[in-house]
């Protein structure tokens, strides 16, 4: 697979050698009048047909809310990772022969879509074939003061415990404007399972992990807070 998602550790941020970064687009997503999930997961089989004919290489996972707080109103949350030159490679390909999936997609949901530069930061292999997991994401903004220097150092030091089967960063680039996203950068974590996302936050709460979030937020970060959603992966590359 090509999938650095999957296929890499990778310990890199903004302003680290860019070329560890990989593309994020994002699909938010509200579905039509009469649709429900089971239409777009009958889309998806399509799309999986389709990509394998078509040498369609990249990630994607539908995710729903499971905690979901503040003015946040994402009833689904679709995902694609690839690298830069796949995805753009990949709408290529749609743009040649794939109207119809589009046309199809549309039917089901009404989406916004967004792209962002994404940092894997730690992954575990037992997450290469897992299709049922958890996702949360939390924005954060820099403190006045702060410099990127700063942050990617605090990042580049984290250490990920046996809970969090993948761990990464997020920093918008197109289809986004100021203020659509409540930080400048967001963490993205995903966990084998809801058991496994609250053993996080036993540790967090019970365990004195509560310490380094903290630490964190008071010298360098501040965060809206995680939201959390089921994820389902529809489609993994060949």
């Amino acid at each position: 697979a090509t999938f650095c998602l999957i296929t890499s550790t990778v310990q890199a941020d903004d302003h680290i050698d860019a070329a560890n970064a990989i593309a994020m687009e994002a699909a938010t997503c509200s579905l039509n009048d009469g649709k429900t999930l089971k239409d777009l997961d009958d889309f998806f089989k399509v799309l999986r047909k389709w990509s394998k004919k078509n040498d369609y290489n990249t990630f994607i996972a539908v995710n729903t809310p499971l905690y979901v707080g503040g003015e946040t109103d994402i009833p689904v949350l679709m995902l694609e990772f690839a690298s830069y030159n796949e995805l753009g490679e990949g709408w290529d390909k749609i743009g040649e022969n794939g109207q119809d999936l589009l046309v199809a997609l549309d039917d089901v949901v009404s989406c916004s879509r967004n792209l962002s530069h994404y940092f894997p930061m730690h992954r575990s292999e037992s997450m290469d074939s897992d299709d049922e997991r958890v996702m949360v994401v939390n924005w954060c903004t820099r403190h006045k003061g702060v410099s990127w220097d700063q942050i990617n150092e605090v990042h580049a030091n984290w250490s990920f415990n046996e809970n969090i089967g993948h761990a990464g960063l997020i920093f918008p680039a197109l289809g986004i404007r100021q203020g659509d996203f409540p930080g400048e950068f967001g963490h993205l974590r995903v966990y084998p399972d809801a058991a496994a996302m609250l053993a996080e936050q036993n540790k967090i709460s019970n365990e004195e992990g509560w310490r380094q979030r903290e630490e964190y937020f008071d010298t360098y970060a501040d965060c809206a807070g995680g939201n959390a959603y089921l994820q389902s992966v529809v489609i993994r590359p060949e």
